[in-house]
């Protein structure tokens, strides 16, 4: 329950690095994962930017850091194109849940955040929900030219997050 607490005193901050809640043009893909590892296992992976490389077939290289504000530069690959990124860090739950919102030009026309959030199950595995938010006039652009690309990533991402945990 202090976790749950902890998440609503995030949000009702208000602060401009809160995760943002989807709106009327938002589009939301969300994969979910069963893990059969401890929670700060999995959390470690997904903020261990340098070992993404090691793991992650669809951001194949991340750098940058893990607190909020920080930048966050990776190469994503989105179909058969591997794309430049930057993104900011937003406000989370350590150990729970770790946000970030795109902040390359594309961010001017449409907002994007993912947030992983964990849950850690009564059978001691983890729920890892990715969740990508697109929002804003052109998200229904995005999602029809871009869409399957990013939800491929993301259920690949998430196999292959369960793989390298379990290992």
């Amino acid at each position: 329950m202090l976790a749950a607490g902890l998440v609503l005193a995030v949000l009702a901050s208000g602060s401009p690095l809160d995760p943002r809640a989807p709106g009327e043009h938002s589009v939301v893909y969300r994969v979910d994962t069963v893990i059969s590892a401890s929670q700060e296992r999995v959390y470690g992976l997904i903020t261990d930017f340098p070992g993404y490389a090691s793991w992650n077939p669809w951001v194949v290289r991340a750098a940058g850091g893990t607190s909020p504000g920080d930048e966050v530069k990776v190469d994503v690959i989105l179909g058969s194109r591997t794309m430049a990124a930057k993104h900011i860090v937003l406000n989370g739950v350590p150990g729970q849940r770790f946000c970030w919102k795109d902040a390359g030009w594309n961010s001017w026309f449409v907002y994007g955040q993912r947030c992983r959030t964990l849950t850690t199950q009564p059978d001691g595995t983890v729920l890892v929900s990715n969740e990508l938010l697109i929002d804003g006039i052109l998200s229904g652009g995005t999602d029809h030219f871009m869409g399957k690309a990013m939800r491929d990533g993301m259920q690949a991402e998430n196999a292959a997050l369960k793989r390298a945990a379990e290992s």
